[in-house]
This record gives C-alpha cells, sequence and structure tokens, in this order.
C-alpha cells in the first residue's frame, strides 16, 4: 500500500519561503546614484575619436572637451609655425594675395604654444560650425566677426574676447608673433566633443589596395601662391608636406621638424571677392563650402577620386566616390585642401 503524503504543508512552507524572500527584498537600503559615480563605459568599438577614428578602451580627456579652431598664418614671415603638428584636422585656405592660411582644429592632444595666431575670414564659421568649435583668432572686419558671432555652435575665445591667453613674442614682428596656448584656450570651456566628422576605414582594411598610385602631388592656390608639395613615405604612411619646394617645418621640442599627415583630402571650392579689404588693402574671398564640387582623397600612397556636398553649413561635409559611395579616410590626422576651382593638381 502506498501512502500519499499531504500536500498542504509543503504548500505552507513554499508561502513561508515566498514571505520571507519578500520582506529580505524590502530589507535592502535605497541609495540614491550620485552623476560622478556614474562611469562612461566604451562601445563595442572603444571610444572612437570624432576627429581622428582612432579608437580607445579607456576613458579619454578629449572626452570631456569641445573642439578647438585656431586661425594659423602661413606667409614666408610666419613660418615656421608651432602646434599644427599637434592638430587632429587642419584646413586650407586662400586668403589674400596669393597667400594661405590654416585651420588647426585641436581634440586629442595639448600644445603649449600655438601661432602666430591672424584673423578670422568669411568662410571660416562655415568651417568651424559643424565641430561645435572655440575659435581662436585675433581680429577681423566687422562683417565676418559678426557671422562669427551670429553662428549658433561656435564660442569666440579669440584675442579680443580672452586676452589672457594670448601673448607676443618678441623674436618676431607684429602682426606675425602672436601665439597662445590649447590648454588656456580650453580653460573654463569644458564640453563635449561633436559628432564624427569623416567616415572612417576599419582597421582590418588596407586603404593601399584601392585607388590609383599618387606617391607625389603638387599644386598651387593661386598664379602666384606658394608651391605646395606632398610626397608619400611609406616608411611612417604619412603624407609629408613641402613649400616652396622645402620642407614645411614646424616648431619642436625637439628642432623643427617636418608637418606630415596621414590623409590628404583636396576640395575644389568656388573663390570669388567678397569686396571686404583686409589691412592691408586686398581684397578678401567668400569661398563655396555649402553645395558641391570634386573631391580627391590621399592616403596610403593612393588616390581616390570623389566629390563633396553638404546642403547647410551646420552640417559636415558628405564624401562619396565617383559610384556614390560613402568615401573614408585612414584613421589619423588629416589636412582638407580647399583649392579654387581650375587650379591643376600634379599627381604621379
Amino acid at each position: 500500500m502506498i501512502r500519499r503524503t499531504p500536500r498542504f504543508p509543503l504548500l505552507l512552507v513554499l508561502l513561508a519561503l515566498a514571505a520571507a524572500s519578500c520582506t529580505a527584498a524590502h530589507s535592502f537600503p535605497m541609495q540614491r546614484v550620485r552623476r560622478s559615480n556614474v562611469q562612461v563605459l566604451p562601445g563595442a568599438g572603444g571610444f572612437v575619436n570624432p576627429l581622428t577614428g582612432i579608437a580607445s578602451y579607456t576613458p579619454q580627456p578629449w572626452l570631456h572637451r569641445r573642439v578647438l579652431a585656431v586661425k594659423i598664418g602661413n606667409s614666408d614671415a610666419e613660418r615656421p609655425q608651432a602646434g599644427i603638428d599637434h592638430a587632429d584636422v587642419v584646413y586650407e585656405e586662400l586668403v589674400e594675395g596669393g597667400i594661405t592660411r590654416f585651420m588647426a582644429l585641436f581634440l586629442t592632444n595639448s600644445a603649449a604654444r600655438v601661432g602666430p595666431v591672424r584673423s578670422v575670414r568669411y568662410v571660416d564659421p562655415d568651417i568651424a560650425e559643424p565641430y561645435h568649435a572655440l575659435f581662436a583668432y585675433s581680429g577681423g572686419v566687422p562683417p565676418v566677426v559678426s557671422k562669427l558671432h551670429a553662428a549658433a555652435n561656435i564660442t569666440d575665445v579669440g584675442a579680443d574676447a580672452d586676452s589672457g591667453a594670448f601673448r607676443r613674442d618678441d623674436a618676431r614682428h607684429a602682426p606675425y608673433n602672436l601665439y597662445t596656448s590649447t590648454d588656456a584656450l580650453w580653460s573654463g570651456h569644458d564640453g563635449s566633443p561633436p559628432q564624427q566628422q569623416f567616415a572612417f576605414l576599419p582597421s582590418n582594411v588596407d586603404p593601399s589596395k584601392s585607388g590609383t598610385v599618387a606617391n607625389h602631388l603638387n599644386f598651387s592656390f593661386a598664379g602666384n601662391g606658394a608651391a605646395v608639395k606632398y610626397d608619400y613615405n611609406p616608411s611612417n604612411g604619412l603624407y609629408e608636406r613641402f613649400t616652396n619646394g622645402q620642407p614645411h617645418v614646424v616648431e619642436s621640442a625637439s628642432g623643427n621638424q617636418q608637418l606630415a599627415f596621414r590623409n590628404v583630402i583636396i576640395e575644389m571650392v568656388q573663390v570669388v571677392s567678397n569686396g571686404y579689404l583686409d589691412p592691408a588693402g586686398n581684397p578678401t574671398n567668400t569661398i563655396t563650402t555649402v553645395g558641391s564640387g570634386a573631391a580627391v582623397f590621399f592616403r596610403a600612397g593612393r588616390a581616390v577620386r570623389g566629390h563633396w556636398s553638404r546642403a547647410t553649413r551646420e552640417e559636415p561635409i558628405h564624401y562619396t566616390d565617383d559610384t556614390g559611395r560613402r568615401l573614408a579616410i585612414a584613421p589619423g590626422n588629416t589636412i582638407v585642401e580647399m583649392l579654387p576651382v581650375g587650379q591643376n593638381i600634379f599627381v604621379t
């Protein structure tokens, strides 16, 4: 004869355990989570720098910075410059008299000496706007400064707005002797980096496997402008810059070093006089950065032809190849050459 155990005691035991667990759950103290206790964790690809595409798996200082844009001169009297080699992205634009100037964008690295700092030009807010940049410069004609101040995503940290961050170098003649530092300009301007500005090649893609051979490229911004050349160095994967046949060097703690970039982007742009004159009486330019035009990407000793386009100055420029696919650059530093339509590029 099989005896069956009554189910009721087992049911009572289960109910007692459930009640005990509920009581235990209510016994845990509630604790408010402070903002300072929250850690930012990387995604599957790590923390990806929006200017260089370089990933890190530990928090980086640039995660709490805004991009800093500094306008730097490029005449004979202004070379060698300081700090450009620390920038993540550099733009070169035609100003007047065949001379160009740089806009150096800093996010990853700091630089103790940056300059010589020069005046703002009409195209500069159009370049800096999608970066949500702090913008450092030295003066400008009133309509251009007004345009800069009207840009919602740009903060003026120029010599008039933050004079304490700038200093004159007595070893050079004015106006080619105004310098600043990235830390001085970042001070008091906490923030965060912008959205990704370029498409970047994955680490497992070799950029030397696409495009046509492009170990050397030569061009000039104007008939009376300096001759610019880039030679690809396969030992370091960089395009090294020359100006007027000489290595374009910048100041360095270990002595002057040649300016070099992982990527060179050439954008063909419309350049016309805007009716304003610089202090020397030269006409200044309007450079078209909204619309579309031809572009060439140089990376790893190869050139890929394509196009640039954007609908508004608030958005990053979009690059595509001749088939309409998005063009990507190699992770690293980049210079964007805003070359006037009609200027020739010689590639070998």
